[in-house]
């Protein structure tokens, strides 16, 4: 993501309104949905193909967790 992109997207989140407070809301609801799908996926996954990844089973809560979520997994950045 480009400087000038990443700033118009901090601009963006940055609005009060009560549109920009639905759409904060809607992306978090969304990304919390997202983050329980893959980690039940990897729940589902025997070991062998977790170590193939490089994590383990008790790792599974911390790399899917929130916090570590990319910004912007649909795009490239720069």
């Amino acid at each position: 993501m480009t400087t000038l992109a990443r700033t118009t997207n901090e601009t963006r989140s940055a609005d009060f309104s009560l549109f920009g407070f639905v759409g904060r809301a809607v992306r978090l609801a969304y990304r919390a949905m997202k983050m329980r799908s893959e980690r039940a996926a990897l729940q589902a996954m025997p070991d062998h193909l977790l170590k193939d990844l490089g994590i383990s089973r008790s790792q599974i809560e911390y790399c899917t967790s929130i916090r570590l979520a990319p910004s912007d997994t649909d795009g490239m950045s720069d």
